[in-house]
C-alpha cells in the first residue's frame, strides 16, 4: 500500500511538472530526446509529436491584441472565455506572444509565454499573415497573427546554444 502511494505521489508530481512546461520547453526536451545535433547541423521534428497534441493550424500572436480580434481570425467565438471579451487583451506586457493550435474547430493547445526566457525559438515570422478586426474598448480595431498549416519544422542548433524551429517550404526532408 506504501509504494503504491509513492508512486501516485511520484506520477502527479511528473505530471504537474509536464503541464506547466511552456510550449519551448516541451520542444526542447523533444529535440534533445530525437535529434543528434552533435553531428549534424539541422533535423526535422513534427510538432504534434513534440507537444503531445494533434493539430491541423497553428496561430501565433503577438501580446496585446483584443481577444475579440483573435476569435475572429480563429473562427472560434466562445475562445478564451471571458465576460467582457470586447474589453480583454490576450496579453500582459509586449514581449510574449500565444500560440494557439486548433484542430477540427477546436482550440487544443493554449500557451503564452515570454519568447525571450528560452533557448528554443520558433521562426513565426516567416508563417502566412492574416488579418482581421476585433471590438476593444467600443471601437473596431484592426488585428493581426501569423498562421501555418504544417507540423513540420526544421531545427538548427546555433552556436551559442540555442535552438531555431523554421519552417520547411521549399526545403526536403
Amino acid at each position: 500500500m506504501k509504494n503504491n502511494a509513492i508512486v501516485l505521489i511520484g506520477f502527479i508530481v511528473v505530471l504537474m511538472l509536464n503541464s506547466c512546461a511552456h510550449t519551448p520547453q516541451k520542444i526542447e526536451r523533444y529535440i534533445k530526446n530525437h535529434c543528434d545535433l552533435r553531428t549534424v547541423d539541422t533535423c526535422f521534428i513534427d510538432l504534434n509529436q513534440a507537444l503531445e497534441t494533434d493539430y491541423d493550424t497553428m496561430y501565433v500572436f503577438n501580446s496585446l491584441i483584443p481577444l475579440t480580434g483573435i476569435q475572429n481570425i480563429i473562427g472560434i467565438k466562445d475562445y478564451g472565455k471571458c465576460k467582457k471579451p470586447e474589453m480583454t487583451l490576450i496579453g500582459h506586457d509586449s514581449e510574449t506572444c500565444r500560440i494557439i493550435l486548433v484542430k477540427n474547430n477546436k482550440v487544443v493547445y493554449d500557451d503564452e509565454y515570454n519568447f525571450n526566457d528560452y533557448n528554443t525559438k520558433i521562426s513565426f515570422r516567416d508563417f502566412s499573415i492574416v488579418y482581421g478586426e476585433g471590438l476593444f474598448d467600443g471601437s473596431i480595431v484592426k488585428v493581426s497573427g501569423y498562421i501555418y498549416l504544417d507540423q513540420i519544422f526544421m531545427v538548427t542548433k546555433k552556436s551559442d546554444g540555442q535552438y531555431l524551429l523554421e519552417i520547411t517550404e521549399g526545403v526536403s526532408n
